[in-house]
């Protein structure tokens, strides 16, 4: 492909995280700023500017940029989505409220579930009827569909959702629908159960296919002011995203699929830590991400994320499943907490210290920014115990306010519980690390893992900070701080291959598996996937297809995923298929079922193309520092014995080989990383930090 200058941009809840590769050279060049909430793209053209101004490079020299974001959690979150409209079966408009007719805490006697994202009064029913095959039962009244989009024109809806009873058994009835729609309502943005999600459940299928709709408008007005903000310095090239599965697509693909991106910024964090698995040898990391707002932890198992199709977002309580809208699209599997460095500190009414999950974020943020924020955060608490230079904050470019944040920590937490400003400091630090630890151990036990058996890769802004404590928490014994961890979801954009992911339900028991109607279906997904790949500017020989299938025993609720093998299948691949969900279902649950019969259900293709070829081994140079790395000493708290003087560390001036021990502080411009006494640090050949107790 020739010498490439590709741009990674993560944008988080508090900040956004940019890196620059350079193939000629090899080199890697980062960039930290403030999230823009109001319009997080002008704080991503912001730092696009300041990276061009510190390289002296022109934006015209950069061909591609890879874009992670929150914007579609957000809104999602907020509600702050387009004005939607749903058309479905007759009989079935009230199925968003109806649900999984569940009570996911059946003790809770004011149980509140998640408000629908479309209004009763916005949702309309038109007569057609497919059975369960496919089959027509009841054609579509082109009247009263004509008559339902007059209505919703006059209701003024932005986007409108389409998703009839069995329609991904055949989709000719929502087909039509688009017709008219396009007919009588082409400004409307449109999306089509069949295209978003054609697969068996029709409260998940409903709910995708609205929250898709739902979001996109503002995904294209979003993408559109990047799009302009940067073509007018100058960028000619192409913008990507990052699909929550972990693979990259157009950006004419996201505005389509907008709901495939829902976690597309922590897809990123776990592509990178998966690179460093495969780099590294780790067989098994434990990613841990922790940035201004939350903390994301991935299992990284044999270099690869666990990948899901089960997702909840906005849920009424973060950690009760059920409490949100289900999104069934393929999502790297992690678990998301509210804890990050502008978690706030508060006493709860049983007067007790807790963290979380509510953040200053990047406006008014914590303290310590002195932009109007007066709560005391996780950073603040973090400032007070010496582990951050209040002059070295992004490298010197955001100074911070030591006394703003023991003004905060004082008032707020010290005096009410009548304890010193340390121990309130430190309470917040073990408070917020206690909640990762605890999701980590509850994330990897509920997959049936140990997390004592993991690596830890610590990173974000505030994941090195942490990481020690949390890894002793958890019983791991080694931590690795990866190079440039501040930006590391950034960084993990440009490692991440092209890639989309296809489904079909086609329900069926083995011996009843038509496998010409089954290699049709496989032939048309790979050939959708390879043609959205293309569009790409993957090459057709260079793209990968592979197979699976959600199989289960017959009278199961739930299903596991199986690989499928390549090519044309035939009846003699029947057993094959078998013996291959008893090794996975034996591997997941420790035992089979003999005798009873097994069916797959939804039938899957993932498009991929080569991953990108980033040396990781040239991305960073250490620089020449006279003395070295060491930049002096500083108070610093550990419990093993209050404040004691601790060396810090250039880590831009450490080299592969050299060894540290601990109390130490190494700091970069966009993290720090904090080793306690006793540890031991080693530097590899990558410039990561390796520390063990």
């Amino acid at each position: 492909m020739g010498d490439m200058i590709n741009v990674g941009i993560d944008i988080g809840g508090t900040f956004t995280d940019l890196v620059l590769w350079d193939s000629e050279s090899g080199k890697v060049h980062r960039g930290k700023l403030l999230t823009t909430p109001a319009d997080p793209s002008l704080g991503a053209i912001a730092g696009m500017d300041e990276l061009a101004a510190v390289l002296s490079l022109p934006l015209q020299g950069v061909q591609n940029v890879m874009h992670g974001t929150t914007l579609i959690t957000n809104t999602l979150i907020e509600r702050t989505g387009a004005k939607t409209g749903l058309i479905t079966t007759q009989g079935f408009r009230d199925v968003l409220e109806i649900g999984r007719e569940k009570r996911y805490d059946i003790y809770d006697i004011f149980l509140e579930m998640p408000r629908p994202l479309v209004p009763r009064r916005l949702r309309f029913e038109v007569s057609e009827r497919l059975l369960p095959d496919g089959t027509v039962e009841t054609p579509l009244d082109e009247d009263e569909a004509r008559r339902v989009i007059a209505r919703l024109r006059a209701q003024g809806v932005a986007a409108v959702a389409v998703c009839f009873l069995h329609a991904f058994r055949n989709p000719a009835h929502e087909q039509r629908m688009r017709a008219l729609l396009q007919e009588q309502f082409p400004e409307a943005f449109l999306s089509l159960s069949t295209e978003v999600v054609p697969e068996i459940r029709e409260y998940e299928r409903t709910s995708t296919t609205v929250a898709n709709a739902y979001v996109q408008p503002v995904m294209r007005q979003y993408l559109s002011r990047l799009r302009s903000g940067l073509g007018e310095r100058g960028f000619g090239g192409s913008l990507f995203v990052m699909l929550s599965s972990g693979g990259i697509i157009t950006g004419e693909t996201a505005e389509r699929y907008p709901v495939r991106i829902v976690e597309s910024g922590p897809a990123a964090g776990a592509i990178l830590a998966s690179t460093y698995g495969h780099l590294l040898g780790h067989k098994r990391l434990l990613s841990f991400d922790m940035g201004g707002t939350t903390a994301k932890i991935c299992l990284i198992e044999d270099g690869r994320p666990m990948v899901t199709t089960n997702f909840e977002v906005a849920r009424v309580y973060r950690f009760k499943r059920g409490s949100g809208f289900p999104l069934k699209v393929p999502v790297t599997e992690m678990i998301e907490i509210g804890a990050g460095g502008g978690s706030i500190a508060h006493i709860d009414a049983m007067g007790l210290l807790q963290v979380g999950p509510q953040s200053a974020g990047a406006s008014p943020g914590p303290a310590c920014y002195s932009l109007g924020g007066d709560e005391p955060t996780v950073t603040d608490a973090d400032l007070v115990l010496g582990y951050l230079d209040p002059g070295h904050f992004l490298g010197g470019k955001m100074a911070l306010s030591l006394d703003r944040a023991r003004q905060a920590v004082e008032h707020r937490i010290a005096a009410p519980l009548g304890m010193d400003l340390t121990r309130a400091a430190w309470g917040i630090h073990q408070v917020v690390d206690e909640n990762m630890a605890n999701a980590a151990r509850i994330h990897a036990v509920e997959r049936g893992q140990d997390p004592k058996a993991y690596v830890l890769m610590a990173f974000g802004g505030a994941g090195p900070v942490h990481a020690w404590w949390v890894a002793e928490k958890l019983g791991i014994c080694k931590i690795l701080i990866p190079a440039a961890s501040g930006v590391a979801s950034a960084l993990g954009l440009l490692a991440a291959p092209f890639s989309f992911d296809l489904v079909r339900t086609y329900m069926a028991r083995l011996p009843a598996l038509d496998f010409g109607h089954l290699s049709r279906i496989f032939a048309e997904m790979g050939e959708e996937g390879a043609a959205l790949l293309r569009g790409a500017g993957v090459p057709r020989d260079a793209i990968t297809i592979s197979r699976s299938c959600d199989m289960r025993y017959v009278d199961q609720g739930y299903e596991i995923s199986v690989p499928i093998p390549d090519g044309r299948l035939t009846s003699d691949d029947r057993e094959g298929i078998r013996a291959a969900f008893e090794r996975e279902y034996e591997r997941l649950f420790c035992r089979l079922n003999p005798g009873v019969e097994v069916e797959g259900l939804n039938w899957r293709v993932l498009a991929s193309g080569p991953r990108p070829e980033l040396d990781l081994t040239r991305a960073f140079v250490p620089i020449g520092r006279p003395g070295g790395a060491l930049k002096g000493e500083r108070p610093v708290y550990f419990p093993e014995g209050g404040y004691l003087a601790t060396r810090v560390y250039d880590r831009y001036a450490l080299h592969p080989g050299e060894h540290l021990r601990g109390p130490a502080i190494i700091e970069e411009d966009e993290s720090t990383t904090v080793v306690a006494p006793g540890g031991s640090v080693a530097v590899d050949e990558y410039l990561n930090l390796v520390i063990t107790p």
